[in-house]
């Protein structure tokens, strides 16, 4: 009986010894996988927004997502091909930029080219809607809010076109350990007075911005 009681005893300690070491190792091993995860999203919010200021240059605002796959299969962008230099002595004459053009002695062309055969060529889509899919979790898209905001300067107020594109924590770690996942999304919505995202966002509804909140 004594043996017995004995071994129960071992096993519980061993059993004590692994729920321990499992406490410890599980946070680590989540770090990990977020972190390898992260990599290739923050690399497709960060296209995200070099598209977003495309489609900015010729619309004048940023693009929703249905806009921007649009942009992305459909637009055109504008280039000026420039050939000779507007100089000082053309500046000191009196000479513009448009009336030296006009007088052949710089040229100044203005080309259109196709928005996928310049930003999407070399990229290893099947469609631009595709973009938006979230990397490793491809059922999931890619969140894109826009809004415009007052900005003033002086007396006079300038409407502001701005954007933000995000993907949840939810999304691309809801196959971790449910209790870490949460503890993350608490402690992240805690940020910047309460106002945190938990999970990864580039760009704001607030302010004019580029960055994302993990820089």
């Amino acid at each position: 009986m004594k043996t017995v009681f004995k071994v129960l005893i071992g096993v519980a300690a061993l059993a004590l010894v692994y729920l321990c070491a499992r406490s410890i190792a599980a946070p680590v091993e989540f770090d990990k996988l977020q972190s390898k995860r992260e990599v290739a999203i923050k690399k497709r919010l960060k296209e995200i927004a070099s598209y977003e200021v495309a489609y900015k240059t010729v619309h004048n605002k940023f693009a929703t997502s249905e806009e921007l796959i649009n942009f992305l299969e459909n637009g055109q962008l504008y280039y000026v091909n420039a050939d000779g230099d507007y100089t000082d002595e053309m500046r000191d004459k009196g000479i513009s930029e448009q009336e030296a053009a006009a007088k052949g002695l710089i040229k100044r062309d203005t080309v259109r080219v196709s928005v996928k055969d310049s930003l999407l060529r070399g990229k290893e889509y099947s469609s631009a809607s595709d973009i938006l899919k979230v990397p490793g979790f491809e059922a999931n898209n890619i969140g894109i809010n826009t809004n415009i905001i007052d900005q003033y300067i002086g007396n006079d107020t300038v409407h502001i076109s701005v954007f933000e594109a995000f993907v949840p924590m939810d999304v691309y770690l809801s196959d971790l350990d449910g209790q870490i996942l949460k503890e993350k999304v608490d402690a992240a919505k805690k940020l910047n007075d309460g106002k945190g995202y938990p999970g990864l966002k580039i760009g704001s509804l607030d302010e004019l911005k580029l960055t994302g909140n993990w820089e």
